[in-house]
């Protein structure tokens, strides 16, 4: 039980500890996240990601940067075809997306991970939940995925102590009138910057003793080697009082409505969006 409690925190916590990895000269690293939204513990290949956020370690400028990328975002494959961008690991695996993504944001990628949603539960909960300002839209939706059958159920909107079962359920939604699947997105970076925050206080031992309670819930790129000899170096970021930047893509106004295939799509304008994420990278807005 502990292993499944404490598994998404450490896929976190290592993400964060990363940024020691690779070219010391590096002051910006960028990581993978993703996430399968299904209702079971362990992470499957043939599942898609409707989670896809990249985390970017800045050291110059000493902040974290949360980008979530919208699942409906149209972009071509590693073999130049048209996709929906949550259909890229289940086809063509961790490179495949990595290298689609550098190819459009002029990046490179330091290593990815893949964790399961049903995974989130536990772990806020050994966190001691999340604080999170909800709206009524959202207060309705929640009730709406939990049939309204939960001891812990907000009374309605406003500032709300969420337990992990409540806070998947607020990151879920997409209902109508609770933003769709820009503000589920929104929804998932506070919670995120939120577990970030609470795993500042972890001491380094913890961090240490956190490596060996990875389970099946989670796969990634990165080798257990490379893992542990960045823990000890990632505490010290992590404890360094980085701030966090939320940013999205697409931006408002560089995408339109089209379709691939029988699917609907965002067709990003994905030069765009790439001049803008650099932008903030160079602290420009």
């Amino acid at each position: 039980m502990k292993k499944r409690i404490l598994g998404l925190a450490l896929a976190m916590l290592l993400l964060f500890c990363a940024a020691a990895l690779g070219e010391t000269n590096t002051q910006v690293k960028h990581y993978l996240m993703l996430g399968e939204d299904g209702y079971a513990d362990q992470v499957t290949d043939d599942a898609r990601t409707d989670t896809i956020v990249l985390v970017s370690l800045d050291t110059k400028y000493n902040r974290v940067i949360l980008t979530s990328i919208l699942r409906d975002s149209k972009i071509n494959n590693p073999r130049g075809n048209e996709t929906k961008i949550n259909l890229l690991y289940k086809n063509h695996g961790f490179d495949g997306i990595v290298s689609c993504l550098e190819r459009e944001l002029d990046i490179k990628i330091k290593g990815a991970i893949l964790v399961n949603f049903e995974n989130v539960k536990p772990v806020i909960d050994a966190l001691g939940g999340v604080d999170i300002e909800i709206d009524q839209n959202e207060y309705l939706a929640i009730r709406s995925i939990l049939l309204g059958k939960d001891p812990n159920m907000p009374d309605g909107p406003g500032l709300v102590h969420m337990t992990g079962r409540i806070a998947l359920a607020y990151m879920r939604t997409r209902a109508t009138g609770s933003g769709g699947d820009f503000a589920r997105t929104e929804r998932q970076r506070k919670v995120v910057a939120q577990l970030f925050d609470k795993c500042r206080s972890l001491s380094l031992l913890e961090l240490v003793g956190l490596y060996n309670e990875v389970s099946s819930g989670m796969k990634m790129s990165l080798s257990a080697m490379d893992i542990l000899s960045v823990l000890s170096q990632g505490y010290t970021l992590m404890t360094s009082g980085a701030d966090f930047v939320e940013f999205r893509i697409p931006q408002d106004g560089t995408y339109s409505y089209g379709s691939v295939g029988s699917s609907s799509v965002l067709d990003v304008r994905w030069k765009t969006n790439k001049t803008r994420f650099h932008a903030l990278l160079d602290n420009e807005q």
